[in-house]
């Protein structure tokens, strides 16, 4: 054989045995990860779901291409959902696309979603110009359930064909990190009770507003031509879920033309957590709101007015709530006026989560989601009673105004009341130009009822519509009461008198009322550890006064009943008669004064009021009073007298002589 030959044999041989040993070598990729084919899986469950064209034909993408290793789904409602509990499945990777027999024409609206669990994970929606879209997703660690999930809305010639294509789960990656430690959606968890509710579940053709349609929510509407409420109430009670997300649009089929207005509402219980109006040219709007711990029910909500086409719709897309870290938002504990209960009522209607009464309308025309409307009646006044003696509550809150729709014209004159054992609390008369008034009111602890009264004249149009908006009951945190003994009167003669109250805080502001409950003064706040208040007079006899404290940022305590003594009876003052002035030359000046009793003391003032001497109190029945000098010249001088128990008597004007 000839060397030159042999050498090329026994270099082919090494290369080939090089090249079959390196197939069996782990490549890097293959030793930190390896793959299953989606195709090789069974879903646990499907609708729609097809290995193979009919006939067994393979799959094409939208060019025409021949799909080797695909899925298809093809429906309304198509998806599939496959077990992936511990079998450490870190991301998903392939195509999705449509089968070009179903491409060409109007085949109306698709959209594929894919979810780990009920996180979506990613959503497309598909048309011919989409072309072959690749998906590269990472599951959650401990990822039970993935699903992929199409909705279809029919065109004239049917419905697309969608294809995943060259899916596979990828083993041994990174994991998608998630801050949750749970998270469900609304459509899992269900609705408890709902009034026009429509879920993907049952509808596939739920839109937003850019026309693109929904794998997972749900939609709220009305009557077609009478507008009101919709709602969906969850029970998420004892989950400890602390996150609300969702988004939130108007549906595009009911947006061009008239429609009317829609206002959209959610509620963690009876607490407003969102609200927010929509318009044909409001976007989708993003919201992510915090779940007060102990939330037993969530409500979301649209209120309706109806247009010459009808009704709008509103959709909630991927409403999910999760447990996200361990804080909680702190809220008050909040109860509508429907929670409370009327127990008794006239010409008030009251729109709440589950129930429609009237529209909620401001004077500038928008909307509200809850709250109190009051028509007016010619042969007596509208009002509702609340009792509140096992109720819990200490304030109330809403948002005043006239309702836009009984505004132009002559609709009379209309004043409202808020009222706690038939004290008023609260009083207003409204006119076209009050506009919106937030009104918050404390309620006085141990009331009873509590009464809303609107008082209306008739004008030549008729009546007003009073509007308390989003009216709610709370229980806040009041401040500390005081102890009497932190609180002292001067009840003084002739003067202000003075209220001090000591070991305060700062920032506290004080209150007095007299026992009537009517305020007679306010503190400013406080800048030290004590206040006075001047008052300008209590009167002569002796009394009480009520003092509450108003600790920053909480309601005003209970007041303090505190006892004042009458004023001191003044001194009686001292005749002219009884004075007798030597103006001395060379040596001081002397004042006598007679005709007095044991202990009285005598003071001097000058002619401009200041004081220039003071006696030592009396021990006969006359003093004498030395002054270093008067002047040389004639002048008048002041004389007052203290006697025992009582205040200065006023001063009586003495003359006396030139030195």
């Amino acid at each position: 054989m000839n060397k030159q030959v042999l050498k090329t044999m026994i270099a082919f041989i090494v290369l080939f045995s090089v090249a079959a040993y390196g197939n069996f070598l782990p490549s890097k990729v293959s030793a930190a990860t390896s793959s299953v084919r989606l195709s090789s899986l069974s879903p646990d469950s499907d609708h729609s779901f097809y290995t193979s064209y009919w006939n067994d034909e393979k799959f094409t993408d939208v060019y025409g291409k021949t799909v080797n290793d695909g899925v298809g789904l093809h429906d309304d409602s198509a998806y599939s959902t496959y077990n992936v509990a511990g079998k450490g499945y870190s991301s998903f990777q392939g195509k999705v696309t449509l089968d070009s027999r179903y491409a060409n024409g109007d085949y109306g609206k698709s959209v594929v979603g894919f979810y780990a669990d009920d996180r979506l994970l990613y959503e497309k929606p598909l048309a011919k110009s989409s072309g072959v879209v690749s998906v590269n997703v990472k599951l959650p660690k401990n990822t039970k359930g993935f699903s992929i999930v199409v909705k279809e809305k029919s065109g004239s010639k049917g419905q697309h064909f969608i294809v995943v294509q060259d899916g596979q789960f990828i083993k041994g990656g990174s994991y998608l990190s998630v801050p949750y430690s749970s998270y469900s959606s609304l459509v899992t968890i269900g609705d408890s009770r709902s009034e026009r509710y429509n879920s993907t579940d049952s509808y596939h053709d739920l839109e937003d507003i850019n026309g693109n349609l929904i794998t997972n929510g749900f939609s709220l509407d009305t009557s077609y031509n009478t507008g009101g409420l919709s709602y969906s109430t969850f029970s998420i009670e004892g989950n400890d879920y602390n996150t609300l997300e969702t988004s939130i649009s108007l549906d595009a089929r009911y947006v061009n033309g008239d429609w009317g207005k829609s206002i959209v509402g959610i509620y963690a219980d009876d607490y407003l957590l969102y609200e927010k109006e929509f318009t044909s040219k409001t976007s989708i709007q993003k919201v992510k709101v915090s779940i007060p711990k102990g939330t037993n029910h969530l409500t979301l909500l649209v209120n309706q007015i109806n247009g010459a086409k009808g009704t709008q719709a509103v959709t909630f897309s991927q409403p999910v709530v999760s447990k996200t870290g361990s804080s909680y938002t702190s809220v008050p504990y909040t109860a509508l006026p429907s929670t409370i209960g009327a127990n008794d009522s006239h010409r008030a209607w009251e729109t709440h989560l589950s129930q429609f009464g009237k529209i909620i309308r401001f004077s500038n025309g928008t909307l509200g989601t809850s709250g109190l409307v009051f028509e007016g009646v010619y042969y007596s006044d509208s009002y509702a009673t609340y009792n509140l003696s096992d109720a819990g509550v200490n304030y109330f809150k809403a948002k005043l105004s006239l309702d836009s729709a009984y505004l132009q014209g002559d609709y009379g004159s209309s004043t409202i009341q808020l009222l706690a054992d038939n004290r008023v609390l609260y009083s207003r008369a409204l006119t076209r130009s009050t506009g919106i008034v937030n009104v918050g009111v404390q309620i006085p602890s141990k009331t009873q009822e509590f009464k809303i009264v609107v008082k209306q004249k008739e004008g030549a149009k008729g009546y007003h519509n009073v509007v308390l908006g989003n009216a709610v009951f709370q229980k806040l945190p009041v401040s500390a009461k005081l102890s009497p003994s932190r609180v002292s009167v001067a009840n003084n003669y002739n003067q202000n008198d003075v209220v001090t109250v000591k070991s305060l805080a700062k920032g506290d502001v004080i209150k007095v009322y007299n026992t009537k409950g009517a305020l007679l003064a306010t503190s400013k706040p406080v800048t030290s550890n004590y206040t006075k208040v001047a008052i300008k007079q209590l009167g002569t006899a002796k009394g009480n006064i009520l003092v509450s404290r108003t600790t920053s940022g909480v309601l005003e305590s209970d007041p303090v009943s505190v006892p004042y003594a009458a004023e001191p009876v003044p001194s009686p003052s001292v005749a002219a008669k009884q004075v007798t002035i030597e103006n001395n030359k060379n040596k001081n000046d002397l004042i006598t004064v007679k005709s007095l009793s044991k202990n009285d003391v005598i003071k001097v003032y000058n002619s401009k009021g200041s004081l220039i001497a003071t006696s030592k109190p009396v021990t006969s029945n006359y003093t004498k009073i030395s002054i270093k000098q008067l002047g040389t010249g004639k002048g008048n001088v002041l004389i007052s007298r203290i006697s025992t128990g009582k205040v200065e008597s006023a001063k009586t004007s003495v003359a006396y002589k030139a030195e």
